[in-house]
């Protein structure tokens, strides 16, 4: 616990609803490092793809990443995204304008929550958003202006699953 119960307070609120939250998506596990209440998460994304460079330089797909999440006591007030985000691999090159390991670069705002970073993050990953203009990776930026546009994202199905439908009633036999 910090001292200021406004932050362990947001900081219960992000735990309670990123895992209610995690629990729905079908590509994501977010662990967090034990705290009370903690303020660093892992997330794994998995079976969503993005882009890595291999060894002998060509671009592939691949179908997984980690990310470390921290809220530092002062990121109510003020974000510094090296700070909050690292990318944890497992491929030591990914392969996108916003990512060089390992800084990840996304909008955050003071108080953006972790529902809303784990979205971010995740359309990063996919290149569902990217900037090749102010970049981390001058290879992937000058890459990816070169693609057409159409390509992208490389994984276009949406991160939270549809709800189930589960007050379904029985048709009546005739």
């Amino acid at each position: 616990m910090s001292n200021d119960a406004v932050f362990d307070a947001f900081l219960a609120k992000q735990l309670e609803e990123g895992l209610a939250w995690a629990k729905n998506i079908g590509v994501l596990s977010l662990s967090p490092i034990p705290g009370a209440p903690p303020s660093r998460y892992v997330a794994h994304f998995v079976d969503c793809k993005g882009l890595v460079q291999q060894n002998d330089g060509r671009i592939v797909e691949f179908d997984q990443f980690m990310v470390g999440i921290y809220f530092p006591e002062d990121y109510l007030r003020h974000v510094e995204i090296p700070r909050v985000l690292t990318y944890l691999g497992p491929h030591p090159s990914p392969f996108h304008p916003n990512i060089r390991p390992p800084f990840l670069c996304a909008h955050l705002v003071p108080g953006t929550s972790l529902v809303d970073i784990l979205y971010a993050c995740y359309e990063v990953w996919t290149y569902s958003i990217f900037s090749a203009a102010d970049s981390l990776n001058p290879a992937a930026a000058q890459w990816s202006r070169q693609q057409d546009r159409k390509r992208f994202p490389i994984d276009r199905r949406p991160l939270k699953r549809s709800p189930r439908r589960t007050n379904l009633t029985p048709m009546e036999a005739k």
